[in-house]
């Protein structure tokens, strides 16, 4: 066994669980912007609608997970003009499994 890429391996893993994980407004910026151009949101009330998933994943509110999900399946169904795709599958999901209602 090689002594440093073990060392390396472990040190990451005692950081990653000692280390809590937050969310903060500057890590959620380029989810947001991620998710405008990866959508090709064009409209005011898109861009509105991904800022305010933008906010409800930094409230914890929705994991960036299943956001992140969901945009990938969005993407993958509609490549022209993903946005609807996404909007409609993040209601469902969201009002199903948390409660929360888009």
């Amino acid at each position: 066994m090689k002594r440093r890429p073990f060392l390396t391996g472990l040190a990451g893993f005692l950081i990653a669980k000692t280390v809590p994980f937050a969310l903060y407004a500057a890590d959620i910026a380029p989810l947001v912007s991620q998710l405008k151009v990866g959508l090709k949101a064009r409209k005011p009330s898109e861009h509105l609608f991904i800022e305010r998933i933008g906010k409800l994943v930094e409230k914890r509110v929705l994991p960036v997970s299943m956001v992140l999900g969901i945009f990938s399946y969005a993407r993958k169904k509609h490549s022209r003009y993903p946005f609807p795709y996404f909007q409609q599958a993040l209601r469902i999901r969201a009002e199903k499994e948390f409660g929360v209602k888009l």
